[in-house]
């Protein structure tokens, strides 16, 4: 079996533009010399924080997903307003936006693609610590609503499938081995 190659681009069309995203179609040409066509979703990059109060407790936000029609328990995320806003600064600033509260230190973990089959978007994930309460600053089309919560508890709620947002799920996962639990 051989390894996979690269495909290159002959063509691309934004088929659509909306306010976060693009949706694009491309015409590629196969390694074998065939041409395919690739659509997907072009997606500035993002970010997730977990942003831990103390040893023990964490900042978690409820939000209406209008996508799935439900209230999701979710970490606090969001898109890279401006490409030339580095990943730190723009995770700064949507723990401040969604939590209201400021990190005193942020500390990157690792970046992963979500949806790789349909979607060129990267997220970089932080752990924020030594926090302090600020006034919250959501977007004018949000309406989020932050709890404190237990790490351990956190993580019942993952295995309990009460969780199901996957950036989520998979942060509190990651860190799992660092802050106990199952």
């Amino acid at each position: 079996m051989s390894k996979p190659m690269k495909e290159s681009m002959i063509s691309t069309r934004e088929v659509l533009r909306g306010n976060s995203f693009s949706f694009m179609s491309d015409e590629v040409l196969l390694p074998n010399g065939r041409t395919a066509q690739r659509n997907y979703v072009r997606y500035p990059g993002a970010v997730v924080i977990i942003p831990f109060l103390d040893d023990k407790n964490i900042i978690m936000i409820e939000q209406f997903r209008y996508s799935v029609g439900e209230v999701l328990l979710e970490l606090p995320a969001g898109k890279i307003d401006d490409p030339s806003e580095p990943n730190e600064a723009a995770a700064y600033r949507e723990l401040l936006e969604e939590t209201g509260y400021q990190a005193g230190a942020m500390e990157y973990l690792f970046s992963y693609y979500p949806a790789v089959g349909y979607s060129s978007e990267i997220i970089h994930a932080f752990r924020a610590t030594k926090l302090n309460k600020a006034e919250q600053q959501p977007d004018e089309d949000e309406i989020i609503e932050p709890l404190v919560m237990e790490f351990s508890e956190a993580l019942d709620k993952v295995y309990n499938g009460s969780i199901r947002d996957s950036k989520t799920i998979l942060l509190l996962l990651y860190l799992q081995r660092w802050y106990g639990g199952k």
